[in-house]
């Protein structure tokens, strides 16, 4: 067993090393040719050094977190752009609105609700199929408002006991494999409905505010993200019945929830009180087309008042352990470094050489382009804040050459950043992976139709959104 373990170790040690050497190796070469035709040294180099940051942080050569600091600094090493032009790019908006969604996820776990909400996961009946969907449509919902992470947590909870009580056995079980798969899924599906829903949605709206002054309100992004979600909610759910036929005809324990839902009895003191904060902050959120405050102000806002004395439904040692401190430093540094593409002129040459010749194709073709484009860039880049930093500054340049307003092209990458479960190495489709009922290739089986359903969808739903003066 020990030799097994240090024959990992070794091969891990050895898989880092090569990776450090490719790395280096790629900089040193490609940054030693002559630039294309209308691009300038350091606007070669941006592009080069965005490649190298985005294999640093996909081979995890060192932790993410020290990565996305130390590439802060390199830049100007590498005579690309100065320190204190890149930092100015890294303190977004969206870090402060991640934080404040993962505490409110927080607040809600430690409050009681999470569990209680979860009780009803089964609320259209014990039919494997019907069960099945009540599980998605619940994850779907509370991941709209909730970090997706550990909303796929709660619910997975809950299925676990539903499965072992109905003998489905890990890695035998079609309904299991099923439902282990629908959850993360349904987490992803439900993450885009609203800006709240995910970290990478409000990253998409302040890079179109950035690159291109254009404001997205909350009620505007929702406009399109729920309808989408809830019609790419039932595709999903028909199509893994269709890839992972339940042997089980209905599920067992389900009295058992019935039961535990009467022995929570009424909501708490705490309960209620998170209740009515959260209530406020949705009616802030949704009304921000008239308060004109940010969604990042607003979250930190409901965060104060859970921590305020007499609520105290928060704390700073809570906090600092709740906040994934990798995570922040990956949002930051992959917007600072993705910036240096806009203002070294990289991304317009981009820009112009790829995506020019798209511009004379009609809108509905140039919406299922981006579309596309959006989703399967996460074969090769399965980092979606490094996915938006990267793409969105380009499709913005070309979005205004072309005289196309960029948000209908840029919506459609934000909407597709949280397609996730292609290649299945996000955190939201591992929250179910450990579980032992799906392996990599079941989520993929299921994530391609998905997609391209869900991409026709989005077109749809884009051009309809055009049409009637929505966006």
């Amino acid at each position: 067993m020990a030799t097994l373990v240090n024959g990992n170790n070794n091969m891990a040690y050895i898989k880092k090393i090569v990776w450090i050497v490719v790395i280096i190796a790629f900089y040193a070469i490609t940054s030693n040719i002559a630039p294309p035709a209308g691009l300038s040294v350091e606007g070669w180099k941006a592009i080069i050094f965005m490649i190298v940051a985005i294999m640093t942080w996909v081979s995890e050569v060192v932790p993410v977190g020290i990565a996305s600091c130390f590439l802060l600094f390199v830049p100007q090493l590498l005579g690309i752009q100065k320190t204190g032009a890149v930092l100015e790019k890294f303190a977004i908006s969206t870090i402060f609105f991640i934080i404040a969604s993962m505490l409110i996820a927080k607040a809600f776990i430690n409050v009681g609700l999470g569990y209680r909400v979860s009780l009803y996961v089964t609320f259209l009946g014990n039919k494997s199929r019907n069960v099945l969907l009540s599980l998605m449509l619940v994850t779907a919902l509370i991941s709209s408002v909730l970090a997706d992470i550990p909303t796929a947590i709660i619910v997975a909870g809950i299925a676990y006991t539903l499965l072992k009580e109905s003998g489905c056995k890990p890695g035998e079980s079609n309904f299991g494999r099923a439902v282990m798969v629908a959850i993360p899924i349904a987490a992803a599906i439900g993450g885009f409905a609203t800006p709240a829903g995910s970290g990478l949605n409000v990253l998409s709206i302040d890079l179109l505010r950035s690159t291109t002054g254009i404001e997205l309100t909350f009620l505007k992004w929702t406009a399109i993200g729920a309808p989408m979600a809830f019609v790419t909610i039932f595709a999903a759910w028909f199509i893994i019945l269709k890839i992972f036929k339940p042997e089980i005809d209905e599920v067992k324990g389900l009295e058992n929830l019935s039961l535990k839902r009467k022995e929570m009895g009424p909501l708490t003191k705490d309960e209620k009180k998170f209740g009515l904060i959260f209530i406020c902050t949705l009616i802030l959120w949704f009304t921000q087309p008239f308060t004109k405050l940010e969604i990042a102000f607003i979250s930190l806002l409901a965060i104060t008042v859970l921590a305020l004395p007499g609520i105290n439904l928060m704390d700073w040692k809570t906090a600092k352990d709740t906040i994934s401190w990798d995570s922040i430093l990956l949002v930051g540094s992959a917007n600072a470094i993705a910036m240096i593409l806009s203002t070294q002129g990289s991304a317009e040459w981009i820009s112009n050489s790829l995506l020019t010749p798209f511009t004379s194709s009609g809108m509905m073709l140039l919406i299922t382009i981006v579309t596309a484009f959006g989703m399967f860039i996460h074969l090769l880049v399965p980092v979606g804040n490094a996915v938006l930093s990267l793409c969105i500054p380009i499709v913005a340049i070309m979005a205004q050459n072309a005289g196309i307003n960029p948000l209908y092209l840029i919506l459609p990458l934000g909407y597709t950043a949280s397609c996730v479960f292609l290649l299945p190495l996000d955190p939201i489709p591992l929250t179910t992976y450990g579980y032992g009922y799906w392996k990599l290739t079941d989520m993929s089986k299921t994530g391609f139709p998905i997609a391209i359903v869900w991409g026709i969808i989005l077109v749809l739903l884009m051009m309809a959104a055009i049409s009637f003066g929505i966006i």
